[in-house]
């Protein structure tokens, strides 16, 4: 079985007004008045609970891991926590720019990524976005993050949306391309660079009946535990998750079993029986929750359902009001 995030970092879980939450950094602008906004509200919930910060290579050019580094790295210095009272979780796998130095996705890949030999045909595109497993471009990624966050180990290190190149490939293909990524993943864990690995999905859980986007997490768990040897250190699935989309724990397209007895069950309760850590996303259905469902309904409605539940904002009195929420419903 495999470890819980609370058992994984047992600083961060077992501080006393720890909640579960994690703070997303998607949303948002590349002005600096934002990340002046979300410097200010990371600073604000890790000192109020929220033990997880959530954020990506391409989330808002950078500036989001950026933002995050300075608000953590402000607060180590100042003394109000050590390095372990977080879990610092980012991702890689989609074509990102860099707004600082005024590279778009497209100017980055030709000026930066292809000298290092990372072309175009890497990549798999879907509706704008292109993604890939090379595992050369998830060692560039991973080096360019460690220094935007300021940190010598990210603590969950997510493929970011693996659909979008499942949708392209031929199942062995893809399943042996996720192999190679894994056993660059655990060479990263014995290196110190990461602690664990996940999955970000998102439409598999919101397009669940397309087969194109089907990968089977238990198929996924064993071809980790197989390239480790041992237990690996694939722990973490992130996954949208609320009232509008509650996909991922109603529709049963995941086998578990052996072959000849496998059952057909959901892949919120197929992660839960492989012992993966479950991150709820997009709680309040990217703002669009609030024309039907009430703030507490959508925020209870998530908690239920996954382990840890990200809630993407940069306004302090918003995350106060969800903080407050989570509290009440844990008396």
């Amino acid at each position: 079985m495999k470890e819980s995030v609370y058992e994984s970092f047992p600083n961060a879980a077992s501080k006393e007004n720890a909640v579960r939450l994690g703070l997303g950094t998607h949303l948002g602008s590349f002005s600096e008045e934002d990340s002046r906004q979300y410097i200010e509200a990371a600073s604000f919930a890790v000192r109020n609970g929220i033990t997880t910060i959530d954020t990506a290579i391409n989330y808002r050019g950078m500036r989001s891991e950026k933002d995050v580094g300075k608000a953590i790295n402000n607060l180590i210095s100042s003394d109000e926590i050590q390095r372990d009272d977080i879990v610092i979780a980012s991702k890689a796998g989609l074509l990102f720019g860099d707004i600082t130095r005024g590279l778009n996705p497209s100017r980055y890949l030709h000026e930066v990524l292809e000298p290092t030999g990372i072309r175009l045909d890497d990549f798999c595109e879907y509706d704008g976005l292109y993604q890939t497993l090379n595992p050369d471009f998830f060692e560039y990624a991973l080096h360019i993050s460690l220094q935007n966050l300021g940190v010598s180990t990210i603590d969950v290190h997510y493929i970011h949306l693996p659909e979008i190149t499942r949708a392209q490939l031929t199942e062995a293909e893809f399943y042996q391309r996720l192999a190679a990524l894994f056993a660059w993943y655990e060479e990263k864990v014995k290196q110190g660079k990461i602690r664990f690995y996940g999955l970000a999905f998102e439409m598999l859980c919101m397009e669940p009946g397309e087969e194109k986007w089907f990968i089977d997490i238990e198929k996924v768990c064993q071809i980790a535990e197989k390239i480790s040897g041992r237990d690996s250190h694939l722990k973490y699935v992130q996954l949208p998750y609320n009232m509008d989309c509650p996909y991922a724990a109603t529709v049963p397209n995941q086998r578990y079993g052996k072959e000849d007895t496998s059952e057909r069950v959901s892949l919120l309760k197929a992660a839960r029986k492989l012992g993966m850590h479950v991150t709820g996303s997009m709680p309040m259905c990217s703002g669009k929750g609030f024309e039907q469902h009430t703030l507490k309904e959508m925020i209870t409605f998530a908690l239920d359902g996954v382990d840890t539940v990200n809630i993407g904002s940069k306004n302090v009195k918003h995350i106060q009001e969800i903080i407050d929420i989570v509290r009440a419903k844990a008396q």
